[in-house]
């Protein structure tokens, strides 16, 4: 995507700051409706920052995306404004019937596809709208970002929530940053308020003692090492490295001494290229406006690990300086490692029952795996060569009596190739009664699960469609 089309998005996001300004003034009252994940956390941080700083009262909710009946309960609330944060592009058949037909402001930051009405109460800042790819070139908090900064330019160290928000959503690639993304991690590094370096890429590395580091590494997943304290603690002594340090104190020398052991360490996976960048590249540390951990990845990982628990509100609260809670949140964080460990350990074990087709790798997981882990447990498979990622993969695992929960992934490659996970699964979702969509690289749906089997072969098929077959 060339720079048209970052200047459409930027021209856009100046028009909705205009909108949002009419609210900023007077007595409005904002309703905030975030995603539960990272990217939406960090969204909502920016956004609270921006109306807290203005006096503007708001209340907010993180929440999966909202099904048509809770939206329709949304409008009987008293709002002036109502803002759909990383969500909103799915449901905006029912913000069309539920919200816009009573005249009541909304604004989406988003970053999923969709076709939007125009509408006079309706504002949105959506990269699909403006030619770019939202599955890559920016996330929500890169959209909310974009908004708040042409509200007032001091709302610029907030950039750094931008970066988490894109992390978070796996927009970074082998060759760095694409798009929107590109151009605020550039700014972040010219203002100073993101320090780049090389190392490694472990979550923890700003605040876990080595050997819990690498017992609790998921990101990459580390054969023989993750999960084993013995291991872990002979590694760091073999090293010399004092067991109180974290990796951050190791130094650039030591820090890469560690790197060549764990690779000898974890056998055939160090070849490959998905481990290998997983584990080892570019490391970003927030220097200025940020609150919580200053590596990127480690406030991602913490994030996530709030809103897999369902207290979003944490990471939340992190984000606009509540270092009270801080504590809390990493606990939880570390919680989540011990439980995606024990994850990673399962389907490791469980390779071997993946039903692989012309078009897909699929399993059903039954309920070794919750719902709310599935997606991501596969996205750290991916990354640790744990799942060959020569074709899409897709988890099926159980969510109630009578409901399964799918996640799809796919590689930037597969995507560049025709694979489309978001559009396969929507509709073969919709062909079984059960609803579902979202980027070409990672989607997720809710399926009867009586219909299991017909879901597999209309998906199988509907992947079959993207690669033009």
């Amino acid at each position: 995507m060339g720079s048209a089309e970052i200047r459409r998005f930027q021209r856009r996001a100046d028009d909705v700051a205009e909108f949002l300004k009419a609210h900023l003034v007077g007595e409005s009252r904002v309703r905030i409706i975030a995603h539960i994940d990272a990217d939406g956390i960090a969204a909502a941080g920016i956004l609270a920052r921006c109306l807290y700083a203005y006096n503007t009262p708001f209340h907010i909710m993180f929440t999966r995306p909202l099904k048509p009946a809770e939206i329709m309960e949304l409008s009987k609330e008293d709002y002036d404004l109502f803002i759909f944060v990383d969500q909103g592009s799915g449901q905006i058949a029912a913000i069309h019937k539920f919200l816009l037909s009573k005249e009541c402001d909304v604004l989406i930051l988003d970053h999923h596809p969709s076709d939007f009405p125009e509408h006079k109460n309706l504002a949105y800042l959506n990269p699909h709208a403006c030619g770019l790819n939202g599955a890559k070139d920016v996330s929500a908090a890169g959209a909310a970002y974009s908004v708040v900064e042409h509200v007032d330019k001091n709302f610029k160290p907030l950039v750094g929530l931008a970066i988490v928000g894109a992390v978070g959503d796996r927009q970074e690639f082998f060759s760095g940053f694409t798009g929107v993304n590109e151009v605020l991690v550039k700014r972040a590094i010219d203002l100073g308020l993101i320090r780049v370096s090389t190392g490694l890429k472990l979550i923890g590395r700003s605040f876990s003692q080595i050997a819990e580091c690498l017992r609790l590494s998921i990101r990459p997943y580390l054969p023989s090492i993750s999960s084993d304290p013995t291991a872990c603690y002979a590694l760091v002594e073999s090293l010399d490295i004092s067991p109180k340090s974290t990796i951050d104190e190791l130094g650039q020398e030591m820090e890469g001494k560690l790197g060549d052991a764990l690779l000898a360490r974890v056998g055939q996976v160090a070849a490959d290229e998905n481990f290998r960048y997983t584990l080892l590249g570019t490391v970003y540390t927030l220097t200025k406006g940020a609150t919580g951990p200053r590596d990127v990845r480690d406030q991602v990982a913490m994030l996530d690990a709030c809103g897999k628990f369902n207290k979003a509100e944490l990471g939340f609260a992190v984000t606009v300086g509540d270092q009270v809670v801080l504590t809390e949140a990493l606990a939880l964080l570390r919680i989540y490692q011990e439980h995606m460990v024990g994850v990673l350990r399962w389907l490791t074990a469980n390779i071997d029952t993946f039903r692989i087709t012309p078009h897909m790798r699929c399993i059903y997981a039954e309920d070794a795996i919750e719902p709310t882990m599935i997606g991501e447990a596969l996205s750290l498979a991916m990354e640790s060569g744990i799942i060959a990622t020569d074709r899409p993969v897709i988890g099926l695992v159980d969510a109630g009596a009578e409901e399964l929960k799918v996640s799809a992934r796919a590689t930037p490659g597969l995507a560049m190739r025709g694979a489309n996970v978001g559009l396969a699964l929507a509709r073969a979702a919709e062909a079984v009664g059960g609803e579902g969509g979202g980027h070409d690289v990672s989607a997720a749906a809710r399926i009867p699960r009586r219909r299991m089997d017909e879901f597999t072969v209309v998906l199988d098929r509907a992947l079959a469609g993207n690669h033009g077959a």
